[in-house]
């Protein structure tokens, strides 16, 4: 069908994008309303004119071809590109082109959206997974990406690295004196010294607040003990901060990454072991030795009584923390969180015992008991549904979905109430089996939330790729969100994120009326936190959901 001029015009002007008419000759003949206003422009500077006098020469013959395109197929051509417009800003486009009769002559029709937003929000969380906010160093999880890097490569015969932990010595007194943008300038003024002091193929990571790691390949002439007092020489130099001096130190553990090496985990730990010896004098380095490991041993019992422990279910327990909709604080599920109380060594936190059932294999079993427990207890549960957190280690079984699917059938828990949590670098090193699994699992209706986001490396594609149906920002920035504009910021990106994605946004670590008003307004879908509730022993469920307001058949048990 053929319009003339003046009947595009009529329906362009009624269209709520962007959008205008190029000839043949890739002169522009018509823009709305939306058009002129997106560029900037009236009427007089672009009507009758080619894209070669409003665009870049590259930008004009790249907009050319897509017309050019467009008027040989006669199809709907969609294209996404960044292009600079006339005042010179860069923006990122969705462009749909078709090709129009107009007075009868053949015309490019095209719409634009323009998402340079959404794409520099994903840019910003994207940077933000591999490196520190403040200091932009790498952080602690592309750390130990790259110690597992080392290890494959000292392992296979080629150079050694060190790995240095350091710790400043007096940054609290920094901190008390002159606040915390005090502080902040500290903490970036050493990061500069430590990346200027090493290769820039060595790896600078902040892995705490005042903790740093530094990872050096051994090249001819390298002297661990040597590059240590370079890193205590310059945490000794004067810090112009906040026009003042300060004056601080640092404390600095050393090991050696060479064949013998098998885990990041446990290299890191080894570090940290002699940090912390150097730390009880401060101001020095400390290389590490097995004498120093009494730690070690400690590692190796922890081990042998959880095997014990899973053979007879002494001692271990599931603990439940409320989950609640945002909108309405109603109960709306349940995470499930080990606990393990033993009689001897007393309670063993988390951080202690998962870890250790990680690098010696029990993971696979404890993560069952776990699912077990969780799904038997929450079936007794009307609409509730359970978190359950899921080790990268597990992915890597083949059985694992089958084992899954095994629990729920036996407990009698729906799929849909079940959520499996797993972190960005399960995520990240997640190979085609792990995704198979997954992709296994959320057919038949169990969702999949990714923990912790935010603090590891995790690549947006994957996260596409595997559908992932939430995204949990973590506490770290949770709990600085309405104080601090960066973690304010990197709180409303990732809700935009979710948004756009259609991902639920999940905040944890929510301690504060100021926090939940915060999360509430930035658009988080769910909360969970100390605020609501710490985690409860199962026979304490139905007492803390009673201080919800949920519906009567969602507190009741059968």
């Amino acid at each position: 069908m053929e319009y003339d001029l003046q009947g595009w015009s009529t329906v362009l002007e009624l269209m709520p994008t962007a959008m205008f008419v190029r000839d043949a000759r890739h002169r522009w003949v018509l823009v709305n309303r939306m058009g002129y206003a997106y560029f900037g422009l009236g009427p007089d500077d672009v009507l009758g004119r080619t894209d070669d006098e409003l665009f870049p020469p590259e930008q004009a013959a790249r907009m050319a071809a897509g017309d050019e395109a467009v008027l040989r197929s006669h199809e709907v051509v969609e294209s996404e590109e960044s292009m600079t417009d006339p005042q010179g800003r860069v923006r990122t486009l969705i462009t749909r082109k078709t090709c129009i009769e107009l007075d009868g002559q053949p015309h490019v029709l095209a719409s634009i959206t323009d998402i340079t937003e959404l794409r520099e929000s994903e840019a910003y969380v994207r940077w933000l997974a591999c490196h520190d906010a403040l200091t932009g160093l790498s952080n602690r999880t592309a750390l130990f990406g790259r110690i597992d890097a080392a290890i494959a490569k000292a392992a296979a015969g080629g150079e050694r690295s060190a790995l240095f932990y350091l710790d400043l010595d007096g940054f609290k007194k920094v901190n008390d004196t002159w606040g915390h943008l005090a502080g902040d300038e500290l903490l970036m003024q050493f990061a500069v010294r430590l990346r200027d002091a090493v290769d820039p193929s060595d790896t600078v990571a902040r892995i705490g607040g005042d903790e740093f790691a530094v990872l050096v390949e051994e090249r001819d002439g390298f002297d661990a003990a040597a590059l240590a007092a370079t890193f205590l020489a310059l945490a000794g130099k004067p810090f112009g901060v906040l026009s003042t001096t300060a004056f601080i130190g640092t404390s600095v553990g050393v090991i050696t990454i060479d064949r013998e090496a098998v885990a990041a985990g446990e290299l890191a730990r080894k570090a940290d072991s002699a940090l912390y010896e150097a730390k009880k004098k401060r101001n020095r380095y400390v290389l590490y030795n097995d004498e120093l490991d009494a730690a070690l041993e400690h590692r190796r019992d922890v081990e042998r009584l959880l095997d014990d422990a899973l053979v007879s279910g002494e001692g271990l327990s599931c603990h439940y923390q409320p989950m609640v909709r945002a909108s309405d604080g109603k109960l709306i599920g349940l995470e499930a969180l080990a606990r393990w109380q033993h009689p001897r060594l007393g309670e063993i936190p988390p951080v202690q015992f998962i870890p250790v059932a990680e690098e010696t294999g029990l993971i696979d079993r404890l993560g069952e008991w776990m699912l077990r427990t969780a799904c038997a207890r929450v079936a007794r549960l009307p609409d509730l549904f359970v978190a359950v957190n899921v080790s990268a280690v597990q992915l890597r079984d083949d059985n694992f979905a089958a084992m899954v699917l095994r629990v729920l059938r036996e407990s009698g828990l729906p799929a849909q109430r079940l959520e499996l949590e797993i972190t960005e670098s399960a995520i990240v090193h997640a190979d085609g089996l792990a995704v198979s699994l997954l992709r296994q699992l959320r057919g038949v209706g169990v969702r999949v939330s990714l923990d912790d986001f935010g603090t590891g490396y995790s690549s947006l594609t994957l996260l596409k790729d595997l559908d992932v149906d939430k995204v949990k920002i973590d506490r770290s920035f949770v709990q600085m969100a309405p104080t601090a504009g960066d973690s304010a910021a990197i709180v409303r990106a990732v809700s935009n994120l979710g948004a756009a994605l259609g991902l639920c946004v999940v905040a944890e670590g929510v301690e504060t009326e100021q926090q939940r008003a915060f999360l509430c307004e930035a658009g988080c879908d769910e909360l969970q936190g100390y605020l609501f509730s710490p985690a409860v022993p199962e026979d304490g469920i139905e007492h803390m959901a009673q201080s919800f307001p949920a519906p009567a058949a969602v507190l009741s048990l059968e």
